[in-house]
């Protein structure tokens, strides 16, 4: 006992050097890149060489593009607020300097050795490639595919090297004459995007979509089951599913996913578009808890826009080793004549026949670059930031009466809201609890329909410079569950929508907190989203809705005849003022409390129960699930 007493005491003396080590190690493991692959040497230059996380986020908020411009909304110029980081990532200025002075002067075509610009341009697309490779854990049984511009490019060509991929003409032909035995089964979650839906669905696979359970997660009792049957059919099966929700936030265990996916014969695929840039990820090949797949959209990475997507595979996923590769071109034979197409040799390398035509050189190496910043900063510090504004942003949301944030919301999630906004109608004087008006508060209204989603992505723009998300966010399938639309609703929305109707869509506003945002910004869009909720309805009567594409726009009379708001809007800064502020890091304070202030002054002055405008003959009222 006094043995084990022993390792115990030393384990806990132990343990604060040991983090203390690993913290000191964040710098020196952030310079794989630079010291591993010396094409990168350079990227070091000019970085705060410190384990220090806020100033090393200070750095990181001082190169992004676009943190100081300013723009004109109809309410005034403001400075532009950026929240859709799940949409797409932001540029640096020291990833664009890199570009610039290191890879675009000795810039060419990496299909050749025989010149200096063909040789540095092959070693850096090649140390760009293994580096990445090297982040996410692959091996010598795995191959790393640049592909398109994002996941959706990544899925679709899986797909392809799985030999499932067809053009939608023939696809009902072949589907005939294909044995159930040889059709592959695809398992894919509630909450799926758009692109790990509608591609599995048009391939040559029968895709099972698995519910959600009580609690708004993926069913895993329902995929037991499914898993079950189609094991015992001896067909090929497929998971693939989201690793993070691009709607909520809400994370899946993908290690236990894995592993079940695994116990039953089934290849294991997730899409970590939405979480890619904020977590780590380990490909794992080979065990239990492994990845047979992962698809990545280093666009959406700081840093990263301009990237293509990113297909890593198990090589026992590539069907195509005896076949000609996805697609042929240049750089994918190593023979080819004029005689017999049974001639061609391909490369049998399936990163180098899975490259044809001119690499996408830039894009390869300003995605290693993302990938760099990312280990930069390290993922600890990304983790305790993204927590730190998840828990505070929902802390103050969730007790805001007039806003509904979506999904499961006890859940680990990243720093992503998708939210509705209610909105009120005044009550009757039967219906008033306090018939006093002046006891009269906000629990007496009657609940109306939320505002379009796009609608409040409208007003944070326009009052605010916040740019927000409004739509389904290309999740519809998982957006007719979280807004309860059942298949007669669904039916009636669609019909409208095949009548011209588009607006008739429902949907929701979407918003970001990446780990890099400052806090002044954090505070100031959470009081956008609050006034928002509080005065959003009034400014309905100011914006026409555009019924066929969902689009709202400033009714052209109130810009020009209804401006007691002129003398309101007129900015208490400049433009340069505004930017200045910023770029010194002081008094950005006081430009956004002089935007919330308008807001309100302007609120002021608007209705505060506008009446419903005439909705299109044709379209039943039942079916919107929003208020115009």
């Amino acid at each position: 006992m006094a043995f084990f007493r022993l390792i115990i005491i030393l384990v806990i003396a132990l343990a604060h050097p040991i983090a203390n080590h690993q913290e000191k190690s964040l710098w020196s493991s952030s310079r794989k890149l630079v010291t591993e692959f010396k094409s990168f040497g350079s990227l070091e230059n000019g970085l705060p060489e410190t384990n220090s996380t806020e100033e090393k986020l200070s750095w990181l908020r001082s190169q992004v593009i676009g943190a100081n411009v300013a723009f004109e909304t109809p309410f005034g110029e403001r400075l532009l607020t950026y929240a859709d980081h799940t949409a797409t990532g932001r540029s640096l200025r020291h990833i664009e300097d890199y570009i610039l002075h290191n890879v675009l002067p000795f810039y060419g075509n990496s299909h050749t050795s025989d010149s200096y610009v063909g040789q540095q341009t092959t070693k850096m697309v090649d140390e760009a490639s293994r580096y990445i490779k090297k982040c996410l854990g692959g091996g010598e049984d795995d191959a790393l595919i640049f592909c398109g511009s994002g996941t959706t490019a990544a899925i679709k060509r899986l797909q392809e090297v799985m030999g499932i991929s067809i053009p939608s003409i023939m696809r009902e032909r072949v589907l005939a004459e294909l044995e159930s035995r040889e059709r592959w089964v695809v398992f894919v979650g509630p909450c799926e995007h758009h692109s790990n839906i509608l591609s599995w669905r048009q391939s040559l696979a029968q895709v099972v979509e698995i519910g959600l359970n009580k609690d708004g997660l993926l069913d895993t009792n329902d995929l037991v089951l499914q898993l079950q049957h189609y094991s015992s059919t001896k067909r090929p099966m497929l998971g693939s599913f989201s690793a993070c929700s691009n709607v909520d936030g809400t994370y899946t265990d993908t290690r236990a996913l894995a592993y079940l996916l695994h116990h039953y014969g089934a290849f294991a695929c997730f899409d970590f578009a939405a979480s890619g840039p904020y977590v780590e990820i380990k490909m794992r090949s080979g065990e239990m808890d492994g990845y047979d797949a992962l698809f990545l959209s280093p666009h959406k990475f700081v840093g990263g826009p301009g990237s293509p997507g990113i297909l890593m595979l198990n090589k026992a996923l590539y069907r195509l080793k005896s076949s000609p590769p996805s697609t042929c071109g240049g750089g994918t034979v190593k023979f080819v004549n004029c005689f017999s197409e049974t001639d061609t040799l391909y490369i049998q390398d399936i990163e180098e026949r899975e490259d044809a035509g001119t690499p996408p050189i830039i894009q390869k190496i300003r995605a290693a670059s993302a990938f760099w910043i990312k280990e930069y900063i390290g993922y600890k510090s990304i983790s305790n930031q993204e927590q730190n504004y998840t828990k505070r942003a929902l802390e103050r949301l969730l007790r805001n009466p007039n806003i509904s944030v979506l999904g499961n919301t006890n859940r680990s999630r990243q720093a992503i809201i998708s939210f509705l906004v209610q909105t009120t109608t005044r009550p009757s004087s039967n219906e008033l609890i306090n018939p006093d008006k002046s006891k009269q508060n906000e629990t007496d209204n009657k609940r109306s329909k939320p505002l379009h989603g796009r609608f409040v992505a409208k007003l944070l723009n326009d009052l605010f410079g916040v740019q927000a998300r409004g739509g389904c966010a290309c999740a519809a399938p998982y957006g007719h569950r979280l807004l309860n639309l059942n298949e007669p609703a669904s039916s009636a929305i669609r019909s409208a929508i095949q009548k011209g109707k588009g607006g008739a869509r429902p949907g929701w506003t979407r918003i970001s907190f990446p780990y890099y945002m400052s806090n002044e910004e954090f505070e100031f869009l959470l009081e956008a989203l609050e006034f928002t909720a509080t005065y959003g309805q009034r400014f309905l009567p100011m914006y026409n809705f555009n019924w066929e594409t969902g689009a709202w726009t400033l009714r052209k009379e109130v810009s020009s005849h209804q401006l007691p708001i002129k003398g309101i809007c007129e900015p208490d800064m400049t433009k340069e003022e505004q930017i200045s502020a910023v770029t010194k890091g002081v008094e950005i304070s006081g430009v956004y409390a002089s935007y919330l202030s308008t807001a309100k002054q302007i609120a002021c002055l608007l209705e505060e129960f506008p009446s419903q405008r005439p909705v299109p003959d044709d379209i039943d009222t039942d079916i919107l699930t929003f208020r115009v």
